[in-house]
């Protein structure tokens, strides 16, 4: 049996190359950047102005000037204009372009107007520049902000339509189906017997998949038999890129799959990690090279395998190139005595130093899905070790990859 890192070591050594395509940038949002984003302009393009009030030349100031005519008016999207006498000035909004032979900006709630004059406050002490955001102090044209193997989140949208793109090449969204297999499965909304559980794995899988930005998903159930399995998973193997599975590989005389999986012409990299929950899990390579996952049918392993093998591993199929490590400092003491990897699910609380603290929720068995419901995540408590102190910097791992 093979430890969760050696598993991880071992999906990666297969890991498949996802192809590309360009797509609307407002349908990115969790998709992978295939591109770099060049800026098209300086920005700003032009010197902004931050406040509404009126634009000054600051040598007037200087000069003793704190009575301004208003010369003109400068709204935000209007050609530039030029004050043509620097003893006068200029009304200004915010967002406009900072006009000509000004300097300076004086907020409206520091200056009185009265037929046409602006007086200054005499208590209030300007700077030169002040609220104007200079032309290409964020980024220069040609700037590269975005580079390949990002990961878009909602607030790039805005900088990626700064910069003109209204199509960007990012991963494609590969062709995933998702299978459950057991008899006793009944979907929400259909009749139940007392024998019978309700199917939950599957739509989990799904959403969590979807969540992360792989919308190409298809779920299936399946029944426990063997030749049905083995028509559906021979046709899935034709259409999908990668394979999820749930269920039917541990010991029992209806798990089927492993030897479904190998009729079906699926190479077995590895079957069994030593690791809680999630030991039976199977992984394998499809005839097309595709990545195929086959997870414990326990509620609580299928989550976990799912978020600490299958999202991460997807996402540098297809070009990530960061990820974020999180540590978070555990809040009692916990002795674990198998020589195997415990994901524990934890409860998080910020504390006003800034630390992080994590409550352990312990599940009542892998089939205790109800106990995940108000935790972040799972910390990782490494087999090399049977005891961890309260107060001890541990892994993180939330729920939703970051």
């Amino acid at each position: 049996m093979i430890s969760s890192q050696e598993a991880m070591n071992l999906i990666l050594d297969q890991l498949p190359i996802i192809n590309k395509e360009k797509i609307n940038t407002l349908q990115s949002v969790g998709r992978i950047l295939k591109e770099p984003i060049y800026a098209e302009r300086d920005q700003p393009p032009f010197d902004r102005v931050t406040m509404d009030g009126i634009a000054i030349s600051y040598e007037a100031l200087k000069r003793g000037v704190n009575q301004f005519s208003i010369e003109n008016t400068q709204f935000a999207g209007d050609a530039q204009i030029a004050l043509k006498d620097k003893n006068f000035c200029i009304e200004i909004m915010t967002g406009a372009i900072l006009p000509k032979n000004t300097d300076c900006i004086i907020p409206i709630e520091w200056i009185k107007t009265n037929n046409g004059i602006a007086v200054l406050d005499t208590n209030y002490q300007p700077q030169k520049l002040q609220y104007i955001h200079r032309q290409g102090s964020d980024h220069q044209k040609y700037t590269e902000v975005l580079g390949i193997g990002h990961k878009i989140e909602p607030m790039d949208i805005s900088l990626i339509l700064s910069c003109g793109k209204k199509y960007i090449e990012v991963s494609s969204d590969p062709k995933i189906c998702i299978i459950s297999n057991g008899n006793e499965l009944i979907a929400a909304g259909e009749p139940i017997l007392p024998h019978q559980i309700r199917m939950s794995n599957g739509p989990a899988i799904m959403v969590m998949l979807e969540q992360q930005g792989f919308k190409n998903c298809e779920y299936i159930h399946l029944v426990d038999d063997k030749n049905i399995q083995q028509e559906h998973i021979k046709k899935h193997l034709i259409c999908s890129d990668i394979l999820i599975l749930s269920g039917g590989v541990s010991m029992g005389k209806a798990d089927f799959i492993p030897q479904v999986l190998q009729e079906c012409g699926v190479k077995n990299i590895f079957h069994k990690i030593r690791q809680r929950p999630g030991k039976p899990m199977w992984f394998g390579i499809g005839p097309k090279k595709q990545l195929i996952f086959a997870l414990p049918g326990n509620p609580v392993s299928t989550i976990t395998c799912c978020r600490h093998y299958i999202v991460p591993v997807l996402q540098r199929a297809c070009g990530r190139d960061f990820f974020i490590d999180e540590y978070v400092k555990l809040q009692q003491q916990i002795k674990f005595q198998p020589d195997l990897t415990y994901f524990l699910p934890v409860r998080l609380v910020n504390s006003e130093n800034g630390e992080i603290k994590a409550y352990p929720v312990e599940t009542n068995t892998s089939g205790d899905f109800a106990s995940l419901i108000g935790t972040d995540g799972y910390i990782e408590l490494v087999s090399k070790s049977n005891l961890f102190e309260e107060s001890e910097s541990i892994k993180f791992f939330r729920w939703k990859m970051p």
